[in-house]
């Protein structure tokens, strides 16, 4: 047992029977296989690497990963949004507000969503000049490869993305904790909020990810019009 993918299961005669469960960052399997010396049980235990189904999205693997069944909002003027901060905006992160509105992943990562109370992504957006001096060393958006947040936390951190001239949808996600220290993750929104809830591998690792309990989103309204 062990490794990647675990060891082969499967004797002479090859497997009977297998069932599989998922825990956290493992796989455990109980079996049945057949050898020359006739049926023998096996217990399996393999790491489970993070892989992304091809052809499935950040939004619908959230969407499995929090049961969330109701149908998109898509209440969002985008062209205004991006208007008003001056950048567009990555795709993922506007699939993410699309598919939830504004809320909280796992009572730990509040979404900034364009328009909602409190959690207003342009308002927060455009204050962040008032307060460069605490994302320093960066600069803050508009200014080149400034930063600008999208997320924040009652966990004393808050997420970021490092902009620039290139596509939104390359720009990293920056995690800033209260000490002022920030780490850097190479991926896209969408993927870093699965991998938020979901992966217990470094970097990631966060507490979300610590236990086998099912993960929700809670749901904040958009104030009425």
């Amino acid at each position: 047992m062990g490794g990647e993918g675990g060891l082969p299961i499967g004797g002479k005669g090859g497997l009977l029977e297998l069932r599989g469960w998922v825990l956290a960052e493992h796989w455990f399997g109980y079996g049945v296989t057949a050898t020359a010396d006739g049926p023998r049980r096996v217990v399996v235990l393999a790491r489970r690497a993070f892989t992304r189904p091809p052809g499935v999205g950040w939004v619908a693997l959230l969407r499995e990963a929090t049961g969330r069944t109701e149908p998109d909002r898509c209440g969002v003027d985008w062209a205004a949004t991006e208007a008003a901060l001056g950048t567009a905006l990555p795709g993922d992160y506007k699939d993410i507000v699309d598919a939830f509105g504004p809320g909280s992943f796992d009572e730990y990562l509040d979404l900034l969503v364009p328009g909602a109370l409190g959690t207003d992504l342009v308002s927060w957006g455009q204050d962040m000049a008032r307060y460069a001096d605490l994302y320093r060393p960066y600069p803050v958006h508009p200014a080149p490869g400034g930063v600008l947040m999208w997320g924040t936390s009652e966990q004393e951190l808050t997420f970021h993305w490092l902009t620039g001239p290139a596509d939104p949808d390359d720009w990293p996600v920056l995690v800033q904790y209260m000490g002022g220290e920030w780490q850097r993750f190479d991926c896209g929104t969408g993927e870093f909020v699965l991998r938020l809830l979901t992966d217990r591998t470094p970097p990631f690792a966060f507490p979300p990810s610590a236990g086998p309990f099912p993960h929700w989103f809670a749901s904040w309204e958009l104030p009425e019009s």
